[in-house]
């Protein structure tokens, strides 16, 4: 039972998301699909489907404020991310559901180029500052993210990340949670009761959580700090109220208490166990603002299906005109038909600008890309020299997991251009239509998906880690998340381009083997980045030109085909007598003021859907 239906259960009336469903079977099935909207009918129906929506929960906070025992507690499993004294975690740890694929007590390392499994209990040694093999000099190559499955995890399908200690309030990671509408995220920072919230940290809150919606604050270690915990909480309420200017919820969690509760035997005791620790509390906000996210694949599909209502209102409302008023609208239609067949005769002429348009698109991509590669070039030779080797060779695998993650944003960030202005300068002009756009976009992406990243030091084929349909995630097994990436939104949707990154763990062995070394490695990745992003752009140009020309040429078939049809029913109409006349202006009228009433009740809906819930926050 999916929480939509929780949600109707509860209240005893049908939950938006419900009501958006039989609405969305309505509209397609009882109206567009009778009038030949098949296409969009089924391109809505896909939309609003949440089957490959990611649930995740991205948790950011400086050193020592208790992240990765806050993700224990969450999940329910005190060892799940490792913690200790002298644990700092190095890497990025996600967490979620097991599965076949991936049982419970095993952990996925991810290293540039592939995936190797180990036992749960050998995790500390690959992710941790001090783990043996992070700081063993023999050691050529570390994973740069990681997966834990988790049986039974207290959170559900929804996955944790567990952001790296040694990064700090990196703003990477804040972008988790605002990368695109159709994913269900929340952002949570973690503070502790010893203080207030921080300059630093509420520098962070300001810059990059003022735009997530899906922002708590948690407040941990309150078993440390019984008494001060309370105030602490309602100090942080009344900053986070003068600094962001809206409220925003806080929450006050003992991580301890929370994962004893969790080794209970399942029950009342337990229950009762896990509200007093404020883990139970948690997780229910978290789901509240999961399930608002929920509802957005469903406003899609709406959308959708409502630019099939308004397609086939105007053709409607074109029909009526000729009947009232036939000696204007044929005329009309006739000169449209014109324009069409003009520009049909004077196909080589558009398909050399078509030539053109693209060529100046992938070359504002490229641009892009030449931008965001100078600016890491810049920013980590400046890194390097200003801070000396020796606080890069602290932690290796963390920096080397910062340049994969930059040089990735690079890359995705010149593809997100290519496909914008795709979308902008030459399908939407020429078609208008959101399903020649999918299919077009489906198969672009599809030839962007599982490229590698290869220096000429490294040998072998590898498949790409990622799903080209992720935001930030690879999925791994049937719900796993695994590791971050570089983040993009292409007009509305999110696709990033699985890539193998198989010249990082160079990059690594470049870092202990000294500044020039790095430097050099540095040099060749970034021409080995631009070389891969310039195939892949021929790759998609050589996909998408024909594609468009195709589809195009289709488009102005049909659409003569129809401005033919329309002009003889005109013609037809304009013959037949009155009663013949009324009776089909009373049945077009009619068809009309359906469509209108399911266009109104569709978009309250969406309205409704996406309207930003209250929020409040109840320390525990």
């Amino acid at each position: 039972m999916d929480n939509a239906t929780l949600q109707a259960n509860a209240s005893g009336d049908p939950s938006p998301r419900q009501r958006a469903e039989v609405l969305l079977s309505s509209i397609t099935g009882k109206i567009l699909r009778p009038f030949g909207y098949d296409a969009l009918s089924d391109l809505a129906v896909q939309r609003a489907s949440a089957a490959d929506q990611t649930r995740s929960v991205v948790v950011v906070g400086e050193v020592k404020r208790g992240k990765s025992s806050l993700v224990n507690a969450l999940v329910g499993w005190r060892d799940a991310s490792p913690v200790g004294v002298d644990v700092t975690t190095s890497t990025t740890i996600a967490l979620g559901e097991a599965t076949d694929e991936a049982p419970g007590g095993t952990a996925q390392l991810l290293f540039p180029d592939r995936t190797e499994q180990i036992r749960h209990g050998e995790l500390a040694d690959w992710v941790s500052c001090e783990g043996a093999h992070v700081i063993d000099p023999r050691v050529d190559e570390l994973p740069t993210r990681a997966i834990v499955p988790v049986a039974g995890s207290r959170l559900g399908d929804v996955a944790v990340i567990d952001t790296p200690g040694v990064g700090g309030l990196d703003p990477a990671y804040a972008a988790l949670a605002t990368a695109s509408a159709s994913q269900a995220c929340v952002l949570v920072i973690v503070c502790d009761a010893t203080t207030p919230i921080t300059a630093p940290e509420m520098a962070f809150i300001r810059e990059t959580g003022s735009a997530v919606e899906a922002l708590i604050i948690v407040v941990t270690k309150t078993d440390k700090n019984v008494r001060r915990w309370k105030p602490i909480v309602e100090e942080n309420r009344a900053l986070l109220r003068t600094h962001l200017g809206r409220e925003v919820p806080v929450l006050g969690v003992s991580s301890l208490r929370a994962v004893v509760a969790a080794e209970m035997p399942a029950g009342p005791e337990r229950d009762r166990a896990e509200d007093r620790s404020g883990i139970a509390g948690l997780r229910s906000m978290i789901h509240a603002k999961l399930d608002v996210a929920e509802d957005l694949p469903a406003a899609n599909g709406l959308r959708t299906a409502v630019e099939g209502l308004r397609a086939l209102e105007a053709d409607l409302s074109t029909q009526i005109d000729a009947i009232t008023n036939g000696g204007e609208v044929i005329p009309d239609l006739t000169a449209q038909l014109e324009e069409l067949q003009n520009l049909k005769d004077h196909s080589q002429q558009w398909e050399q600008y078509l030539a053109r348009d693209l060529t100046l698109i992938r070359q504002n991509a490229t641009d892009e890309l030449d931008r965001r590669l100078d600016q890491i070039r810049e920013t980590w030779t400046s890194q390097i020299n200003k801070n000396g080797m020796a606080v890069l060779r602290k932690n290796p695998q963390h920096f080397t997991a910062e340049m994969e993650k930059e040089f990735q944003a690079a890359m995705a960030g010149s593809l997100t251009v290519f496909l914008e202005q795709l979308y902008t300068q030459i399908v939407k002009p020429r078609f208008d239509s959101e399903v020649v756009w999918d299919e077009i976009y489906q198969q672009v992406v599809a030839t962007l998906s599982n490229r590698k990243l290869e220096t000429h030091q490294v040998a072998g084929k590898r498949q790409g880690l990622l799903d080209p349909s992720m935001l930030t995630m690879g999925v791994m097994g049937s719900s796993m998340l695994g590791g971050l990436i570089g983040v993009t939104t292409v007009i509305g949707v999110g696709a990033v381009v699985g890539v193998a990154w198989v010249g990082f763990n160079l990059g690594f062995k470049a870092m202990r083997a000294g500044k020039t070394n790095l430097l050099a490695w540095q040099r060749e990745t970034i021409a080995t980045t631009k070389t891969t992003t310039g195939r892949m752009l021929e790759s998609a140009l050589a996909l998408a030109r024909p594609e468009i020309v195709i589809r195009y040429r289709d488009h102005l078939k049909t659409s003569i085909e129809h401005l033919q049809k329309q002009i003889k029913d005109a013609e037809d109409i304009a013959r037949a007598d009155k009663a013949t006349r009324e009776k089909k202006l009373g049945r077009l009228e009619g068809n009309r003021k359906v469509i209108s009433g399911n266009i109104t009740r569709a978009e309250e809906l969406i309205t409704e859907l996406t309207a930003a819930p209250a929020v409040g926050g109840v320390a525990r």
